[in-house]
């Protein structure tokens, strides 16, 4: 079944930027829900995911992931991906991000990264991206991101693989509202389908538990969905 819009909830970090308040993607690499940032975990920390998008009335997408700070500016992790939308499908996901420009004053911050997919049964598709990510002080902080991957996974690999690997442009501007609440929205690019977007909040439990819920637009057929994730930091 050909989904032609896929969208999971979406978050921001405060404004220090630490790795302590951003989540894993739905893929695994520490960032908002589609998008890595320009940030890691700290060396030797471990961060758990699960993320669920309601894909009724044909199923459901849920991820379960482990992303572990390998090194000074180096995050390694795994996550398990069950796709059901007509036909049962897994993955198994692995990434690798390094911070090429650590933040340093007011300046953004640059990362360089992989993600390999191993579908069960099918093709396997990978990305390559460069995020550069930038926080603006203010009363009410706002962060911004851009990232530009270089892909060949139909539906970052969900839906199969494209012929010719393509760039692809994806961003993120978010808020934090109040200390504990943050909201933003987020654009993902995608070859062969349309791009993915996304609306949603966070709630901040404490500085190592976060969850995220948000409205999830899939495609006109599906309508607004629900998105929930929960992260956690040990």
């Amino acid at each position: 079944m050909k989904l032609t819009k896929l969208t999971i909830a979406a978050f921001v970090l405060t404004v220090a930027v630490s790795a302590v308040h951003a989540q894993g993607t739905w893929e695994g690499p520490t960032g908002v829900f589609l998008n890595p940032l320009a940030i890691d975990l700290a060396q030797t920390k471990t961060q758990v995911s699960a993320h669920y998008l309601n894909l009724q009335p044909v199923g459901g997408l849920s991820t379960f992931g482990v992303t572990y700070g390998a090194a000074k500016n180096l995050e390694v992790g795994l996550t398990y991906a069950d796709l059901s939308a007509g036909a049962q499908t897994q993955f198994e996901i692995l990434h690798a991000k390094w911070i090429a420009v650590p933040f340093k004053g007011e300046g953004p911050a640059i990362a360089l990264g992989g993600i390999y997919r191993n579908a069960e049964g099918g093709k396997s598709t990978s990305d390559f991206y460069a995020a550069i990510t930038k926080v603006f002080p203010a009363k009410t902080p706002v962060i911004a991101s851009l990232t530009l991957r270089n892909t060949d996974g139909v539906g970052s690999g969900l839906f199969g693989r494209d012929t010719e690997r393509s760039f692809q442009v994806g961003g993120f501007l978010g808020v934090q509202a109040l200390p504990n609440l943050i909201a933003g929205v987020e654009y993902y690019g995608q070859p062969a389908t349309d791009d993915w977007k996304d609306l949603a909040v966070r709630y901040i439990v404490d500085p190592n538990t976060f969850i995220d819920a948000g409205l999830a637009r899939i495609n006109k057929t599906f309508s607004d969905q629900l998105a929930v994730a929960v992260t956690h930091q040990f």
